[in-house]
């Protein structure tokens, strides 16, 4: 079996990098596929990616996804919509895993002092209105299987920023703390492997959603 990672030459803030795909990315799917044959492709253009036998495409660029990316960009007016605001600088991602039994959400990860935190505590109320955000845009979507990161603010509502088509660099911090981690997790959904739970172990103290 072949993987093909698709990556940004050049990264938007998002993004991974060509050189965390070889330094973080590429041992996780080894672990996953150790017998794959692992190709890293790095893209500087939208490209229409030919499926081939053998190949699972393993997309973190929205230059690899150029449909789903341009439905993805006409949502922000779509939830103005909805009556909820919209906004940039969103220091939060929300992850969501769409798998073919349906949507498993995670925990809330914060871009606290210039770094990626998990997990970030929330109450029932603000987990509900951003779970029924995030199902209303992925039903909205049609979404094919992968992971979906829901970029947003929080001030005293939630702020509608980005729904990401694939993991983000926030995707780093689950490594070594989340199991799998959701670089793994885009790996089973895409590969059609059951997906059923991502545990985090309880921690003393954690950064409130504020």
């Amino acid at each position: 079996m072949k993987i093909r990672i698709w990556c940004a030459a050049q990264p938007r803030e998002a993004e991974l990098s060509a050189d965390q795909v070889v330094t973080q990315v590429v041992p996780l799917l080894q672990q996953c596929q150790d017998s794959a044959e692992i190709a890293i492709c790095p893209l500087d253009a939208p490209i229409a990616i030919a499926p081939q036998p053998q190949v699972l495409d393993y997309s973190l660029t929205h230059w690899a996804a150029s449909e789903l990316w341009q439905q993805c960009q006409a949502l922000p007016a779509l939830v103005t919509q909805w009556g909820i605001r919209t906004s940039t600088g969103g220091l939060y991602q929300l992850p969501l895993a769409q798998t073919a039994k349906g949507t498993l959400f995670g925990e809330i990860i914060g871009c606290l002092e210039g770094t990626w935190q998990l997990p970030i505590h929330a109450s029932d109320r603000q987990r509900q209105t951003l779970y029924d955000l995030g199902r209303r845009l992925l039903d909205h979507l049609q979404a094919p299987v992968g992971c979906y990161f829901l970029q947003f603010g929080w001030q005293g509502e939630v702020i509608f920023e980005q729904l990401w088509p694939f993991p983000t660099v926030a995707a780093l911090a689950s490594i070594g703390v989340q199991t799998p981690d959701w670089l793994t997790a885009h790996y089973q959904c895409l590969r059609g492997n059951p997906l059923r739970d991502v545990r985090i172990p309880a921690r003393d103290t954690v950064r409130r959603l504020e």
